[in-house]
């Protein structure tokens, strides 16, 4: 299996947007996964949530750039989220991690993550450490 990323909203939105806190680490990371030829990871749950903040930041025209980018390039790799994937989120890890505020995003992201055997992810997100995984874009 080749080396993979996964991408987290907080993470690549803050890779993309320099407003962002963090923008210059999560932006150092995401470019030095290009280069090295990560395979870049996510959801359309994911992408959704990009699409809503790119919308916001830049206008519809870059929100459809950012979508074109994402399902038309091949640079991105789309998991599919069906059924099973979001009954395995609901049980895996929401009721396991009942006491704290975890999306349904953010859920199917670690089912993904762990069906495919992804460690790392681009995220500022603290509930990818609780869930197990090696965030990125924390400073080094």
């Amino acid at each position: 299996m080749s080396a993979t990323l996964f991408l987290d909203t907080s993470g690549w939105f803050a890779a993309l947007s320099p407003p962002e806190h963090g923008h210059a680490v999560a932006r150092e990371r995401y470019a030095d996964a290009v280069r090295r030829g990560l395979l870049l990871v996510t959801t359309a749950l994911v992408a959704a949530e990009m699409h809503t903040l790119i919308l916001r930041w830049r206008g519809a025209g870059a929100g459809i750039l950012f979508l074109e980018t994402v399902f038309e390039t091949g640079v991105h790799v789309v998991a599919s989220v069906d059924d099973d994937v979001i009954a395995a989120a609901l049980s895996r890890w929401l009721r396991r991690f009942n006491d704290r505020p975890i999306s349904l995003t953010d859920a199917v992201s670690f089912e993904i993550m762990r069906r495919e055997r992804i460690r790392q992810v681009l995220t500022f997100d603290r509930h990818f450490a609780v869930a197990g995984y090696e965030a990125l874009s924390k400073p080094r």
